[in-house]
């Protein structure tokens, strides 16, 4: 019998628990799908950018409220942290930080597409956790997207 390290039986341990929570994730439509982040000038997604460039984020979010379907979101709100968990960043519909909205992909759907522009300058060098907080039409549902983590560099 192979004797294992103790802390051989914690990785795998962890490692399955990741898996399970992964697929129960995915399974549930609740939960968040799509943050992808882009520079104007680029063809396809990004996570590194210069502080000298606009950049755009688009995210997905579900919504089971049939009193929802076709109604904008009572509040977007677009939070950076860096990666110690500060908030550094934030900014909604109503602030002229970021262009920040929403719409409907098909008339009809329980899915709702969210988009943010960032002018050159917004984000100071650093790594940041992008977070999208939604409070549905209802101002009652509220839904957090995580996005991975995204780096601003000096040009």
């Amino acid at each position: 019998m192979t004797r294992r390290a103790p802390w051989m039986k914690t990785i795998v341990f962890l490692l399955g628990a990741l898996w399970l929570l992964s697929g129960i994730a995915w399974a549930d439509p609740t939960t968040p799908q799509i943050m992808n982040f882009l520079s104007t000038g680029d063809a396809g997604e990004s996570r590194t950018f210069t502080t000298g460039e606009t950049f755009a984020m688009f995210a997905t979010y579900f919504d089971s409220n049939l009193a929802c379907v076709g109604v904008p979101p009572v509040l977007l709100q677009m939070l950076f942290f860096n990666l110690e968990g500060q908030l550094l960043f934030t900014c909604t519909t109503d602030t002229p930080t970021c262009e920040l909205d929403s719409f409907d992909p098909d008339v009809g759907s329980k899915y709702r597409q969210i988009f943010g522009i960032f002018p050159p300058g917004a984000l100071a060098p650093g790594a940041y956790d992008p977070y999208v907080l939604v409070r549905d039409c209802t101002n009652v549902n509220i839904f957090v997207l995580r996005g991975q983590t995204i780096r601003v560099i000096a040009p």
